[in-house]
């Protein structure tokens, strides 16, 4: 599944957001978003925040793999 541009601008579909988070479930995978990043990433991160605070949770946290949405 693609989330396209126009996606982006106008806010992810509930469906895309919906297998983001059961794909990175799946995966043992924790999502952590850079609060610059637009708000269709943030909604479907287990964490937001700066670059200095999104380190220290990836320090922290249990699962195997991480998925860092950084700054764009």
């Amino acid at each position: 599944m693609t989330l396209t541009q126009e996606a982006l601008a106008t806010g992810a579909t509930e469906e895309w957001a919906a297998e983001v988070k059961r794909l990175a479930r799946s995966q043992d995978a924790v999502i952590v978003a850079h609060n610059y990043q637009v708000p269709a990433i943030q909604d479907v991160a287990d964490y937001v925040g700066d670059s200095l605070e999104l380190s220290r949770i990836s320090a922290q946290v249990d699962e195997s793999t991480i998925v860092f949405c950084g700054v764009h």
